[in-house]
C-alpha cells in the first residue's frame, strides 16, 4: 500500500505527484462524490493530505462521522495529516481529523493580511506561496497579541499558530497529538499540489519527531556539583542570557529597518490607489528629482478633476507654479491591477499630457504610467503587463510605461551601488515606450 494518501484531490493533481515518483494513492469523501459511502483510509498511509473544499456540508454533518477515531489513533502513533482549508463547513474537517475546540471557518483574510510565525516549520513555503493564498479562514474565535504563537487547551493540548491575520486571528496552526500532528493550512488554490510537493521533499520533512531527551540523572543536580562545575554552569547561563539579548536587539533593529528603510518601497509591489500613489511619490523623492509634487495634495483646496497623480519637475529650485509652466515636466499616472494594463489606462497618458500642455502653456512635457500590475503574483514571477501595441503607441507619443517592479529593482540596484540616482533619473527622462533600466 502507498505511504501517502491524497484525499479529495483531482486525478490531474494525483498524476502530477505520481509523475514525480511519489508513492501515492487517492480517495474521495462523500462531500466530493455526492455519495453516502463508507470512507476507507488505509492503515499504511503515513501522511494524509486533505483538501477541504467549498462544498456545503449542510444536512450532511454526520457523513464519515466515525473516520476520525481511527485516524486520530494513527496520528498519536506518528502519522501526519495536512489539511488545506478552502471552504465548506467544519464537519468536513472534524469528521476526518476529530473535534477541535472552537474551530470555525470564518471571514477569509486577504493574502497580504496574513502574518507568518517567523520561527514556524512552514515559514519558508508560506513566504514562497503567499501570492497564491486563495482562502485563509479565521480558525478560532479569539485573537492573539503580536509575538504570541501558542495556545494551551484542556481538550486538544497545545496549538502552535503558524500564521495569523493582521488582527491576530489564527489562519494556520499545528495540533500535536502523541508522536504525530495535524496541520491546518490555508488553501493555495491550484498551488496546493505544489505545496504538497514541497512538503514531501527533504526541504520540509514530515517524518516522526525526534524522541524527547531523557530526564537528567539526579547526580546532575546542584547538590552534587563541585565548585568548578558550578562556575562553568553559571558562566554558560550568563553567556546564553547575553546571546538572547543580542538576538533580541538584532530583531529590534531588523524590525526598525524594515519600517524605515523597506516598507515604503515594498508598497510599490503590493499597494494600490492612494497607498501606491504615495509609495511612487516617495520613490521619486528618494531618487533625488528636482521637485516631486503629489497632485492631490497640490490641488487639495481647489475644486477640479485631479487627473494625473504626480509631477516630476526639473529644475526644482523654483516654485511649483513656475516649474509646471517653464521647467521640464514629467506627469505620472499610478495604476494597479491583478491583470494586464488596459488600453484605456495607457491612452490616458497622451490625453492628460495634452490637457496639461494646453493648461500650462508648456510643451517640455512627458507622461509616464507607473503600474503595479499582476499585483497578486510574486514580483519576480510577473510578466510584462504592457502589450506590443501599447508600447508602440507610447513610443510614438514620447511617453513611458514603467512597472513598479522595474522601479523597485532600480532602487535596489542603487542601494547596492550598481547604478546611480542620476543615471536612473536620466533614463526615465530619455526613454520612451517600455522603460527598462540599464543596470
Amino acid at each position: 500500500m502507498a505511504k501517502i494518501l491524497l484525499l479529495d484531490f483531482s486525478e490531474a493533481e494525483r498524476d502530477h505527484l505520481v509523475a514525480k515518483k511519489y508513492d501515492i494513492e487517492a480517495r474521495s469523501t462523500g462531500w466530493t462524490t455526492g455519495k453516502d459511502e463508507p470512507l476507507d483510509l488505509p492503515q499504511e498511509n503515513g501522511i494524509v493530505f486533505y483538501q477541504v473544499s467549498g462544498v456545503a456540508a449542510e444536512g450532511r454533518a454526520d457523513l464519515h462521522a466515525g473516520v476520525h477515531e481511527a485516524l486520530t489513533e494513527r496520528v498519536r502513533e506518528g502519522a501526519r495529516v495536512v489539511c488545506f482549508i478552502g471552504g465548506g463547513e467544519t464537519p468536513q474537517l472534524t469528521n476526518i481529523i476529530g473535534p477541535v475546540a472552537g474551530l470555525q471557518f470564518k471571514d477569509s483574510a486577504r493574502a497580504d493580511a496574513v502574518v507568518f510565525n517567523p520561527r514556524a516549520l512552514f515559514h519558508v513555503p508560506f513566504e514562497r506561496f503567499r501570492p497564491f493564498i486563495a482562502k485563509a479562514y479565521r480558525l478560532l474565535p479569539e485573537t492573539f497579541a503580536e509575538g504570541v504563537w501558542e495556545k494551551e487547551t484542556s481538550s486538544n493540548g497545545k496549538f502552535e499558530l503558524l500564521a495569523k491575520s493582521t488582527d491576530g486571528a489564527p489562519v494556520a496552526m499545528i495540533l500535536r497529538k502523541g508522536k504525530g500532528h495535524v496541520l491546518l493550512l490555508p488553501s493555495f488554490g491550484s498551488k496546493n499540489v505544489e505545496v504538497v510537493d514541497y512538503i514531501l521533499k527533504d526541504e520540509l520533512p514530515l517524518g516522526p519527531e525526534l524522541p524527547n531527551e531523557p530526564a537528567g540523572d539526579w547526580l546532575d543536580g546542584e547538590d552534587y556539583a563541585f565548585p568548578d562545575l558550578k562556575a562553568l554552569i553559571v558562566k554558560r547561563d550568563e553567556e546564553k542570557k547575553r546571546f538572547d539579548e543580542v538576538l533580541a536587539d538584532f530583531d529590534r533593529q531588523i524590525k526598525e529597518m524594515k519600517a524605515v528603510g523597506q516598507e515604503e518601497f515594498h508598497r510599490l509591489l503590493k499597494g494600490d490607489e492612494a497607498v501606491l500613489r504615495k509609495a511612487i511619490v516617495h520613490a521619486f523623492r528618494y531618487l533625488g528629482w528636482g521637485r516631486v509634487v503629489d497632485v492631490d495634495e497640490y490641488w487639495k483646496n481647489v475644486i477640479r478633476n485631479k487627473e494625473e497623480d504626480a509631477w516630476l519637475i526639473d529644475p526644482g529650485d523654483s516654485p511649483v507654479e513656475a516649474g509646471i509652466r517653464k521647467g521640464e515636466l514629467v506627469i505620472l499616472l499610478a495604476r494597479a491591477g491583478k491583470n494586464w494594463a488596459t488600453d484605456d489606462e495607457c491612452a490616458l497618458l497622451q490625453k492628460y499630457k495634452g490637457r496639461r500642455m494646453q493648461e500650462f502653456g508648456n510643451t517640455r512635457m512627458k507622461a509616464v504610467l507607473v503600474g503595479n500590475y499582476f499585483s497578486a503574483t510574486e514580483a519576480k514571477l510577473r510578466d510584462n503587463p504592457f502589450s506590443a501595441a501599447q508600447v508602440e503607441e507610447a513610443q510614438k507619443d514620447g511617453n513611458g510605461l514603467l512597472t513598479t517592479c522595474e522601479l523597485f529593482q532600480a532602487i535596489k540596484a542603487e542601494k547596492e551601488n550598481r547604478i546611480s540616482k542620476d543615471a536612473i533619473r536620466e533614463q526615465i527622462k530619455v526613454k520612451t515606450g517600455l522603460i527598462k533600466f540599464d543596470i
